[in-house]
């Protein structure tokens, strides 16, 4: 045994170089699918014995309009970049197979990109440059939706990714910034600054521009000038791990009466009233067909200026 895996080590060492079809018989030993929906696509690798690779996110405007088609080739593309940032080792030298739902995909792969969608031959080409720069050979092999692991990251609720307004965040901009960090967000919902460049975040899943995976897995000490607007259900974790961290940032929440209000008011120096109940101006979420609607929240949604080394009750007041 030890003979035949010293022999596959040479065959790779003394063809490093040579065309990646060479090695197309000697496959990645992980379960990889992609899949997108209307405003979301999603990519998960499964590797024996290792916890689950996942990326995704909702689609950023340039590609809410574009056939189903494109967005599902976009999520393959995102797949294999993950891959290639995370593990390229791995995929040198090996056929990798990944599971798609989308027949049209694998046949324009599988005919070197024959499609009259230039968007989606665009696409193409990028996955051939990935494969040929990461040296391994792509195979596209078809399942039906519901046997694609990716398809349920592609149908989470769209109203945890909810985004306050350019507008609105400009105000709390010139009130309390300039802000460096946006530290839950995915590049389709990252704030930007007046002139229109992407904050430094982190994503909930790979995500190619962000600065880290899971904001409770990063060291927050060192960040200044932060801006955060948590997803609802997860406020009180949120805020728990921001006091632990001792981050001083602004952060969106409601002004609701929930178990975590006492904590929270304990360190708030400034507030804001970003709207009034039902308000549609200052938050916006994509729907399932990937067209963005205003989001409205029965109550009112406040911008809070947190300081772990101060204490206040600003907010008691007007709950």
């Amino acid at each position: 045994m030890l003979e035949e895996w010293n022999a596959w080590i040479y065959f790779l060492q003394i063809n490093k170089g040579s065309p990646w079809k060479k090695f197309s018989n000697i496959f990645l030993q992980a379960d990889i699918s992609s899949d997108s929906s209307g405003r979301t696509f999603a990519g998960v690798v499964d590797f024996p014995l290792e916890d689950t690779r996942i990326t995704a996110g909702d689609f950023e405007n340039d590609m809410l309009d574009q056939d189903i088609q494109v967005k599902e080739a976009f999520a393959l593309r995102a797949t294999l970049q993950m891959l290639l940032v995370q593990v390229p080792e791995r995929l040198s030298g090996k056929n990798v197979i990944c599971k798609v739902d989308n027949q049209v995909v694998k046949a324009v792969w599988e005919r070197k990109g024959t499609s009259h969608n230039l968007a989606l031959n665009n696409i193409g080409k990028d996955i051939f440059w990935l494969q040929y720069w990461g040296e391994f050979f792509l195979t596209l092999e078809y399942v039906r939706s519901e046997l694609n692991v990716s398809d349920e990251f592609t149908r989470q609720s769209p109203g945890l990714e909810a985004s306050l307004s350019h507008s609105s965040f400009l105000k709390l901009w010139n009130k309390w910034g300039p802000f460096e960090w946006d530290i839950m967000a995915s590049s389709a919902n990252v704030m930007k600054d007046p002139a229109g460049r992407k904050l430094k975040f982190f994503s909930r899943y790979f995500d190619q521009s962000s600065k880290g995976v899971n904001i409770f897995a990063q060291n927050l000490q060192h960040l200044q000038k932060v801006y955060c607007f948590p997803p609802l259900p997860i406020i009180g974790t949120v805020l728990k791990y921001l006091e632990q961290q001792k981050v001083d940032c602004v952060l969106v929440l409601p002004a609701t009466n929930e178990p975590w209000v006492n904590l929270v008011s304990a360190f708030i120096t400034d507030l804001e009233v970003i709207s009034k109940p039902f308000c549609t101006k200052a938050f916006s979420v994509l729907n399932n067909s990937g067209k963005r609607v205003p989001k409205k929240y029965p109550y009112s949604m406040l911008a809070v200026k947190l300081s772990f080394k101060e204490k206040s009750s600003l907010l008691k007041h007007l709950l």
